[in-house]
């Protein structure tokens, strides 16, 4: 190139500045590429205990059913098993159903729904399985109460029944003890007061999500007038206080609602839309007929 003396009509001179590969660019882009392709790929892949895990809970999820007219999470055994183990919720029915229980059923809540007690009569064994803790205490109470039970088991001290491993779970089971042992200073060991029971209960499945400040949501459940409605948003900032029969047809336009209460019922047109905006937690006073409750929304009666 450098010996060309003349462009088109005028004299020239050209100097060879350089040459450069372009493939090398090509080349070095790929490898950038590739790398960072290599980096998201290593950070969602699982390591083999994960993946096995993984599979395991996934087998176990598709055994979880539906039970009664609430849609209580059970396990698959739940009526043909002649023994029963009553649970706080559908995570306690899941972590049982790893070390293959299938015969346990969750009360979602301190109130004891009536098909639980009746389920319960039928049965020729019936164990309470229940947290650790204050709320473990409550349902507890609850259920010697309304329901017969034979023997009681206990999470260890602070820990819950979905946070056990398979030999906790196991050792927990073997160490239950009957319900006649149960001492009156234990019956009594929780407050009396409803609205002190609620709040207790409603507190932990509260920091289940993660709320920092809970207090705004419990205050307008003791609250609420009947008949209404009240969203928030993730900050538990009040977006709306609607009448629940306007509720259907104006949610929409909070679309930074994540917790919602409603005086009323539940039905299953409103927990769809609940489900397509990312609604998070939905207190309510009752649910209607075989109400299938998503994993992604955690529904509490009060």
């Amino acid at each position: 190139m450098e010996t060309v003396s003349r462009v088109g009509p005028c004299e020239a001179e050209i100097k060879l500045l350089g040459i450069k590969d372009v493939r090398e660019t090509k080349r070095q882009k790929i490898i950038e590429r590739a790398a960072e392709l290599l980096k998201e790929w290593d950070q969602k892949s699982l390591e083999p205990s994960e993946i096995e895990e993984q599979i395991e809970t996934d087998i176990k999820l598709g055994e979880i059913i539906s039970w009664g007219p609430e849609g209580l999470p059970a396990g698959p055994e739940v009526d043909s098993n002649p023994e029963l183990i009553i649970v706080e919720g559908r995570a306690d029915v899941l972590n049982l159903l790893r070390i293959g229980i299938k015969n346990s059923i969750a009360v979602q809540g301190t109130q004891v729904p009536k098909s639980v007690i009746d389920l319960a009569e039928k049965k020729s064994t019936v164990t309470a399985f229940l947290d650790g803790d204050r709320g473990g205490t409550i349902i507890l109470n609850e259920l010697l109460q309304l329901t017969k039970l034979d023997f009681i088991a206990r999470a260890p001290e602070g820990y819950e029944v979905e946070e056990l491993t398979r030999k906790q779970l196991i050792k927990a089971l073997q160490n239950k003890k009957p319900s006649n042992s149960i001492t009156e200073i234990e019956k009594v060991e929780e407050p009396k007061n409803e609205l002190v029971k609620i709040d207790s209960y409603l507190e932990k499945t509260l920091k289940k999500l993660k709320i920092k400040n809970q207090a705004p949501i419990i205050s307008k459940l003791r609250e609420i007038q009947p008949g209404y409605s009240i969203g928030f948003n993730k900050n538990s900032e009040v977006q709306f206080n609607l009448p629940v029969g306007e509720l259907f047809d104006n949610i929409s336009k909070y679309k930074n609602t994540q917790f919602l209460i409603i005086d009323g019922i539940l039905t299953k047109r409103l927990l769809s839309l609940a489900k397509d905006m990312k609604i998070k937690f939905i207190a309510c006073k009752n649910k209607e007929e075989e109400l299938f409750v998503p994993d992604q929304i955690i529904v509490y009666s009060f």
